[in-house]
């Protein structure tokens, strides 16, 4: 049945992966089992103001949405064989971002000594969990140039730091440069996961592609 649901949205539409997140195609194309997916990268440039928005978890869908948006204005640009085929598109984008108690967003540290101040303060400082929410865009498109934003929607999952973890491992861990550019300075698949307690909610949504509800919600286009 699930293979048939798969083969089913591959044949109906090219699917688009609005990202330029390796692990993001690896959950479609290999966990979930989407082979065919066209890669582009988002021209938005990630640069809303945190500060309007009330609820960082708004901030988190609102970029999900206008890297979409970006596609899309990109899609009508191009007048390659990505935009001949007959086939609508599927689009999918997201946006991840690490959030905690206080409602403070952890993006991607460009230094290391960010990267360090993030995993000191999620391990020795924070009482409670880091929260990992994830936006997802599917939005459909067409040669006709119209296009249809069909939903956004939010995943969070929560992680419960090791708070004994000594702090020359994560020195170590920060000069391999593994967590550098990713969500608030850490991948949960790599050797940061000996940081990590428990985990309360989907494990690939930290990864950067919540599994259950991205195959929900392309199975709905069918």
């Amino acid at each position: 049945m699930v293979n048939r649901a798969i083969a089913s949205i591959a044949s109906q539409f090219q699917i688009v992966l609005g990202s330029s997140s390796e692990r993001r195609c690896e959950i479609l194309q290999q966990v979930m089992g989407i082979s065919q997916i066209t890669i582009m990268k988002p021209s938005f440039e990630e640069n809303l103001n945190k500060s309007e928005f009330g609820n960082p978890v708004d901030y988190v869908s609102e970029t999900s949405r206008h890297k979409a948006l970006g596609i899309i204005s990109d899609l009508k640009n191009d007048h390659t064989s990505l935009t001949v085929t007959s086939s609508p598109k599927l689009i999918v984008c997201a946006d991840t971002a690490v959030i905690d108690s206080q409602g403070n967003i952890y993006e991607k540290p460009e230094h290391k000594e960010v990267q360090l101040k993030n995993l000191k303060k999620f391990c020795y400082e924070l009482t409670g969990p880091i929260s990992v929410v994830t936006a997802v865009t599917i939005a459909r498109w067409n040669q006709r140039d119209d296009y249809d934003i069909r939903n956004t929607f939010t995943e969070e999952t929560k992680l419960y730091m090791d708070s004994q973890v000594p702090l020359e491992l994560l020195e170590d861990y920060v000069e391999s440069g593994e967590g550098i550019k990713v969500a608030g300075g850490f991948k949960i698949q790599g050797a940061s996961a000996i940081f990590i307690k428990k985990i309360d909610g989907d494990y690939y949504n930290v990864v950067g592609l919540p599994l259950n509800k991205t195959f929900q919600a392309l199975y709905r286009e069918l």
